[in-house]
Formats: C-alpha cells, structure tokens, sequence
C-alpha cells in the first residue's frame, strides 16, 4: 500500500484454502486440526506470554508457523527473551457458532472498544491500521502503534476470467499493452458487447466484483477505476474525484457490465463457477483466491479460470505485522517479544513458506515458485504497476462517488404476516425490514409486498414512506407464500420491460416458509422461476428463515431457483444483520 492509509470498512469471512503441502516436513494443517492444536498449546511457567490477532485468509499458514514458534521457543535462544522462552496467544471471535481468525473490521473495533487486548494485530490489509491509529487518537488523545510494522505477505488484486475470454482481453497467457482497466470499460460500454473483440457469440460483457465501502476488493475495485479513469498511478486528490469526471464516469461505465455484487469473493466465485462463462465472463478476487479455487475446483470447470493483470495498475495488498506498543496492555518486555517473532516470520524459511496458500512473499529476494505459476492460472511473472493508494479522505469521496453511479436496484421486500408469525418472530422480522429500507440508497427504489392468505397490493416507497407502514403490520391469517413470491416476480419483471438492464432487480422474502394457502404449487413456483437460471440480468431472490419451525427446505429451493441465498434469521438483532448483509448484494 506504499504507506498511504485507506480505509476500508468491513471486511467479511472469506474462502479458507485447504491445501496440502509440506511445512517443514508436516502437512499443512486444516482448520479444525490448527484450532485442536492451539487449544492443547500451553505456555512454559516462565514464558514471556504475548497475544495475536489475525485475519485476512493466511490461517492455516499463520497458525501453523506460530504453532512451530511456541514449540521450538523453549528450546531455542535464539526464540527467547533474556533466557525466557516466548509463548504467543492467539486470539479469535465465534461466528455463527464457531470459532475463528477474526475478521479486520471487526478486529480493530473489538480492540478500540476494549474487547481484546492484542499485543500484535494483523489485519488482511495495511488500512485497518491506519483507521486503528486515527480512532484510537481520536477517542484517547495519543497516538499509539506509529510503526505500522512489516509487510509478512502479499497478494494483488486481479480479475479473474475464463481463459477465453482472457485472450480475448489480450491478457492471456501473453500479456498485451491493452490488457487494461479501459479495455475493461470499452467492453462494458460498447453496444457491440464481445463483438468488439470479434466474438459476437458471447454477447454483453458479464462482470462481477464485491460492495464497494463493505468489500475489500470492492472497495480496491473502485480505487483501481477511479485512477484509470482519472488517468493516475499516483497522488490521487478529491478534486479528481466527482460525478462527471473522468474518475466517476469511468465507474459508471463498469457498473453498466456488473451482474453481481456481494461482501465475499467465494459467493462470487460460485455464481461464476455454476453459471459458467455464459452468466458471468469475470469477477475481482485476490490473487491467491484463485489459486485456491483452481485447485480446488479444476476438474469442474468448463474451461481454466486465470488472472488478468491490467496493465494500467492494480493494487499490491500487503498484510502488515504490527506491534500496538503504547496502547496500556503492552509493555517494553511485550513489544521485545513481539520483535522476535517478527524476525521468525520474515525469515526466509517461514516465507518460502507462504506460497503453500498462494500468497507471495514479503521478502522480495525469495523466489516466486509454485503453486504461483501459469498451470495454476496465475503469471508468477506478469508486470504489475502498483497503484498508490490515496488519502483516507480520497477514498471516503470514491465510495461517495460511487454509490451514486453504481447501477440502481429495484427490490421488493414479500413479507410474511400470517398467523404463525406472531410473537417474536414477527418483532424481529419488523425490525430487520424496516432497518432495511432505511439503510439502501436513495437513488435504489422498494417495494412493500405483505401477505398472508392473501397477497397484498404492492407499495412504492422509500424509508420514510414505508417504515411506519412496516411497524404496522399486524401477524394473522394463514399462508400464501408460493403466490406472494410469484406476484412480486410478475411485478419485477413487469417493471424490467419498462426500464431494461440499467437497473438490478431483487426479492428479499422473510417467511417461516409454512405455505397452505397458496393456489401455486412448490413445483410450478420452481418451474416458474426456471427460466431465470441462465439470465444473468434476472431477478435475484434472498429469502429469510425466521424461526426455528421455519421449513427451511422450501426457502432454499427457492433462493437456489433465482441466484440469490438462503439465510437464516432467530433474533431482532441476528434479522437485522441478516438484512444488512443482503443488501451488500444490491
């Protein structure tokens, strides 16, 4: 990140690589069998005790080399502080039940607010650090952590294509001067869609990338955009940063191309990989994503996927090592420790280490090898140009900026009112719809759609307009899911003859899923809903499970049916975040 802060604002649990390779004559630990083995470590009676937090996909190789360290320390001066062995702590957050590296924004949060005490954090991405620093001065009046440490890995941000349509791009497995974000952009833009490029065949270009200001990836997309439009590599200024320069309307252009959006790059990768290539041609992804996934999914695959790396810049994620030395719970002893450790994972040993999981190393001087090579659909040698990121305040503009250009939704919120929704499941789901409508932006449009034995009328409106009417509804009736879901579709689609693909279209359906009113079977909704599979530009259904007697079965078929997701909802405040999340897709 060339040390300029950007701030980043969530970042959420991602694809964990499950890789088998040799570390220092041991097989790569999964996850189960890391947190197995963390949980039996215990450190020495005399052990110079610190703590870790860690995020940002490197788990297995992480707790791997820290599990090594805590063994060897006791034997090795070399590990030790003053005669002392050093034992490290690893601290995690439990998410949906289990226990796990924490995610970045959640991290520096728990540790601003007094949750975790970490004597070291590690954040998948060097922005959180400076958002750390600049928080805490603000709610402290001192500045803590001023060395934000060490880079221990790396990974670029490249776009992940179907090789034909790499070569097409003039980026694979020879990388030509037009393999570049504006070549992206033309694509999207041009009526001729892949006859541009003489394939015709293919039709429009497809893409896909994650939420800009929620996705790490999508918010380094937009950055990425931002200065191809803007025509820099380098000192990015809010005054280049509006709706009608060429930063914003360079964005706009690729939003015209997205499908999909999303908080995660595997939700991403699995609506590429069970599409194909005729649903989605592209999505943005860390480098090392891929590697994994073509691992993993290879003898599934219509054709290899690869990576692009624009020839105009990307962006080199680093993650960074760094001591909170200055924060109350870390002493000069701590901050002594900690620097030993640092050592260990930097050495060349450990970094060697780090191309196991696709990542490349921090040190430069340690060849790139497999599995980062071109049968895994990577280019160990490809040019890369690192963008500088800019100021925290540039990026706060480029998110603005870009809410306002991106393309708009239409989503319909079919909400279940019957009878078996009262009580606590009919508080949660009113809380969570009604946080909904106010958190979507303004320029996107809702529809309310009620039902229980009956569908009502839809209802146009914004926050304003529908949140009294949604605290309103009272629970009764019985069920008439499969019509009510059929209803809204007829609307979407009515209302996508009208205004065509420069909007996404979406339903959020919030049920116990308990049908017995409908004159719609499950099996003609699904039949129904069938010809949406293979159209990429379709309506896109979420649905919600709320309760534990929710028929979750038949809210599945009918996510599945639609390219959309099953989630599950229990509590007002499990709801809530469950709405939060879905909006992220739109």
């Amino acid at each position: 990140m060339e040390g300029k802060p950007i701030w980043l604002w969530s970042a959420g649990a991602v694809l964990v690589l499950l890789l088998a390779v040799r570390l220092f004559g041991a097989p790569l630990m999964g996850r189960d069998r890391l947190e197995a083995a963390s949980n039996v470590q215990q450190p020495p009676p005399d052990a110079v005790v610190i703590s870790m937090v860690s995020g940002g996909n490197k788990e297995e190789w992480i707790h791997q080399a820290i599990a090594q360290f805590n063994d060897a320390s006791p034997r090795d001066a070399s590990l030790q502080l003053g005669g002392k062995p050093i034992f490290v702590r690893f601290i995690q957050e439990t998410l949906q039940g289990r226990t796990q590296d924490y995610r970045s924004g959640t991290m520096v949060d728990d540790t601003l607010n007094g949750k975790i005490q970490p004597t070291i954090m590690s954040p998948g991405e060097e922005s959180w650090i400076y958002k750390f620093q600049k928080e805490w001065q603000a709610r402290n009046g001192k500045s803590v952590a001023q060395d934000v440490g060490p880079t221990i890995l790396r990974s670029p941000i490249v776009i992940v294509a179907w090789q034909s349509r790499a070569r097409a791009l003039g980026c694979w497995p020879e990388i030509q001067p037009e393999c570049t974000w504006d070549r992206i952009r033309a694509l999207g833009t041009s009526p001729e869609g892949w006859g541009m490029l003489g394939q015709p065949e293919w039709g429009s270009f497809k893409f896909g990338y994650g939420y800009t200001g929620e996705s790490n990836t999508g918010t380094l997309t937009a950055i990425a955009m931002c200065m191809a439009g803007a025509g820099k590599t380098s000192g990015l200024t809010i005054g280049d940063v509006g709706l009608t320069s060429g930063c914003g309307q360079f964005m706009a252009g690729v939003e015209r191309t997205k499908i999909h959006s999303g908080p995660r790059s595997d939700w991403l990768i699995e609506q590429m990989t069970t599409g194909g290539p005729d649903y989605l041609d592209a999505i943005v992804s860390y480098e090392f994503e891929l590697v994994g996934w073509n691992k993993t999914l290879k003898d599934t695959l219509r054709e290899p996927m690869v990576a692009v790396y624009p020839q105009d810049g990307t962006i080199v994620v680093g993650h960074p090592f760094t001591i909170l030395e200055g924060v109350p719970w870390v002493t000069a002893q701590h901050v002594a420790a900690a620097r030993v450790l640092q050592k260990y994972l930097l050495s060349p040993e450990q970094q060697k280490t780090v191309l196991a999981l696709g990542f490349r190393p921090a040190d430069v001087a340690v060849p790139i090898g497999p599995p980062i090579e071109m049968s895994g659909g990577v280019n160990p040698d490809a040019s890369i140009l690192a963008l500088q990121v800019p100021e925290t305040a540039v990026i706060d503009q480029i998110v603005d900026v870009w809410h306002r250009v991106k393309k708009h939704a239409l989503i319909a919120l079919v909400f279940d009112k019957s009878g078996s929704m009262a009580g606590g499941k009919m508080s949660a789901a009113i809380k969570g719809a009604q946080g909904f409508v106010c958190l979507v932006d303004r320029d996107d449009r809702l529809v309310w759609q009620p039902f229980d034995g009956q569908v009502y009328p839809n209802v146009e409106g914004n926050c304003e307009e529908l949140s009294p009417r949604i605290s309103a509804t009272p629970a009764g009736g019985e069920t008439a899911l499969y019509d009510a879901v059929i209803q809204a579709q007829d609307y979407l689609e009515g209302q996508r003859a009208i205004y065509g693909d420069g909007r996404k279209y979406g339903i959020i359906v919030l049920s116990d899923g308990k049908d017995n009113r409908s004159r719609t079977s499950l099996p003609q909704l699904e039949a129904r809903l069938r010809p949406a599979e293979s159209d990429p530009n379709g309506v896109q259904i979420h649905t919600i499970a709320i309760g534990d007697d929710a028929d979750e079965s038949v809210l599945k078929k009918i996510a599945n049916a639609a390219h959309g997701k099953f989630w599950k909802g229990e509590t007002v405040e499990k709801t809530a975040d469950v709405y939060r999340d879905i909006a992220k897709y739109y």
